[in-house]
Parts: structure tokens; C-alpha cells; sequence
């Protein structure tokens, strides 16, 4: 079997996210009930981003390379909060049908992530939240996990890192939109060849949501009694759910259009990386026949072991959540 070197293997990234999907269940969730936005930092920069650069450092692969550290263009620094923007819309209505399902199991729970209510926790929000989030969980899932899964082709890294990216907050109510927004910030990493690209994108993602819910906090007379309304009232009144699900979704159906022609337009890699990129995708699926076909079908299978694992912990954390 042809070997390559230049990238981390799918068995690694699998069993990295397993470790560290536990460690932020087990250490992660504690330090943030603790306190919410020094657990978020913990969170992000102790068990997330150190682990991934220290361990690609530690296995020899290139930073540069794993991590596509390209620079990008001005226009596509432009275009990717507009796209992001536009697709908010279709992330929250994933989100809402998937509350419209869990509403027929059980109650549905506040959102955890804290919304300001002034400029310094808007401040602190936009550093904690947005930019933090978006550069530790890119480096690992746009940088280590989608660059693994590229030995499966680049459609299938896009996917598969997205998916794991849904998972890893461990919340139903926050996994189809996850999942959606993963789909399109792995696209724009594929198209731009650059990391910057998604962090941009997630940093301005997250920052998009606290300014909205700031903004829909202001708005209400009571907060505090508009979300519970919103959970406890509007939530569980079915039909309710049924006619916000359609006006959202048809939001939803236009900006999915906007975003379509803004990724048109998002400019691409310039020289022949993705040429090459495909060429050695082709050549890592390249191996010999007879054993070395079983050899490769069987570590095939057991490199998925971990990702079945983590989505045993996700169903009964889920389990958990509506037990409460």
C-alpha cells in the first residue's frame, strides 16, 4: 500500500476527536458551570487547540500543510461574512425542525450560550464566543479532521468533518445547524485553500448570533420571560411551531439562493493546489491487490470504531438531557 505521510490519517483524527470529545464532556463542562466564559476559554484554547497543534507538531506533520495556513484575498475576506450572514437563516431553521421534532419527546432547554446584555459582555462575547471559538474548532476540524478524511476524496472530507463538527457539541437542539454550517465553511476552505477562510467565517458566525440575540433581547420587554415564553409556551404549542417553521423556512429557502450565487462568486485557489490536492487523493486510495485490499478494508473499519463510540456518549448524553 502506497503510504503518505503528508497529512494525519483517518484512524488518528478519529481517535483524537474521541479523546478529546471526552475530555470536554468530563473537564470541558465542568470549568464552564463553574464560570461560563473563562470555562469557554479553558475550553477552547487547553483542551482543544493546544492538543491539535501539539499533537501534529509531535507526530511531524507540517503545520502549513495540515492546517492550510494561506493567505487569502481581500475580496474573499469580504465575501465569506456575507455569506455567513446569509446562511444563519438556514442553519437556525435546521435547528428549529429538529426542535419541532424533540417537542413530541420532551421539553426543550434553553440555549446555554450566555446573550449580552451591554457593550463589555458584548466585548467579552465577541472574544470568548466568536473569535475564540472560531479559530480553536477550525484548527481542528477544518484543519486536522477534514485534512485527514481527504484520503476519501474531498466531498467526503467536507462531510464527514462537518458532521463530527454537529456532533461534538453534544446537543440535539444544536446539530443539524451545526452540521450546515460545517458543510459550508469546509466548502470555502476547499475553495479559497486557506484556513483563515473558516475562522473568518465561524468568527463571524458567532458574532452574527450574539448581536442578533442582544438585539431580540432589547427588543423584548422581559427578557427573562420572553425565553421562557419561547421554551415553555411557544415551543409546545405545536402548531404554532408548525406556521414559524414555514416563515422561517422560507426565509430560509431565499438566502439558501443568496448564498448559492455569493459561493459562486467567492473567488478560488489561483494556481493548481486543488489539481494536486486531487491528484494525491487518487494516489492515496492507490493499493496493492489481494491482501493488501483485506489489510486496507480492515483498518478501514476499525478507524471508525471511535466515531461509533462518541456517538453512543452523544445518545446518551441526549438521553440525559430529557431525563432531566
Amino acid at each position: 500500500m502506497i503510504k503518505d505521510n503528508s497529512r494525519p490519517s483517518i484512524l488518528e483524527a478519529n481517535f483524537f476527536y474521541l479523546f478529546i470529545g471526552i475530555i470536554l464532556l468530563l473537564l470541558g463542562s465542568y470549568v464552564q458551570r463553574k464560570e461560563i466564559y473563562s470555562g469557554l476559554l479553558i475550553t477552547e484554547f487547553i483542551i482543544i487547540l493546544i492538543p491539535t497543534i501539539f499533537y501534529l507538531k509531535m507526530r511531524g506533520y507540517s503545520l502549513k500543510e495540515v492546517l492550510r495556513l494561506n493567505k487569502i484575498s481581500i475580496k474573499q475576506a469580504l465575501l465569506i461574512p456575507l455569506i455567513v450572514i446569509f446562511s444563519y437563516p438556514i442553519g437556525t431553521f435546521f435547528n428549529y425542525l429538529m426542535l419541532i421534532v424533540l417537542n413530541y419527546f420532551g421539553k426543550i432547554s434553553p440555549n446555554p450560550v450566555p446573550i449580552p446584555e451591554n457593550s463589555q459582555e458584548m466585548i467579552i462575547g465577541l472574544i470568548v464566543i466568536a473569535l475564540s471559538a472560531g479559530i480553536c474548532e477550525e484548527v481542528m476540524f477544518r484543519g486536522f479532521v477534514m485534512k485527514a478524511y481527504e484520503k476519501r476524496g474531498m466531498k467526503l472530507s467536507i462531510i464527514c468533518s462537518a458532521i463530527l463538527f454537529g456532533m461534538f457539541h453534544f446537543n440535539i437542539q444544536n446539530l443539524l445547524g451545526p452540521i450546515y454550517l460545517g458543510l459550508i465553511f469546509g466548502y470555502i476552505v476547499h475553495k479559497t485553500g486557506s484556513i483563515f477562510s473558516s475562522i473568518i467565517a465561524h468568527t463571524a458566525n458567532n458574532a452574527f448570533a450574539l448581536v442578533l440575540g442582544m438585539l431580540v433581547t432589547k427588543i423584548s420587554i422581559d427578557p427573562e420571560m420572553a425565553a421562557d415564553a419561547a421554551v415553555s409556551g411557544a415551543i409546545s404549542d405545536t402548531t404554532a411551531m408548525l406556521i414559524g417553521g414555514i416563515g422561517i423556512g422560507f426565509v430560509a429557502v431565499i438566502c439558501g439562493i443568496i448564498v448559492f450565487f455569493l459561493l459562486k462568486l467567492l473567488p478560488g485557489v489561483e494556481d493548481k493546489k486543488s489539481e494536486n490536492m486531487y491528484s494525491n487523493i487518487q494516489i492515496d486510495t492507490i493499493i496493492y491487490e489481494g491482501e493488501g485490499i483485506e489489510r486496507s478494508t480492515k483498518e478501514g473499519i476499525a478507524s471508525y470504531i471511535p466515531i461509533f463510540l462518541v456517538l453512543l456518549i452523544f445518545i446518551y448524553v441526549t438521553y440525559l438531557s430529557f431525563k432531566m
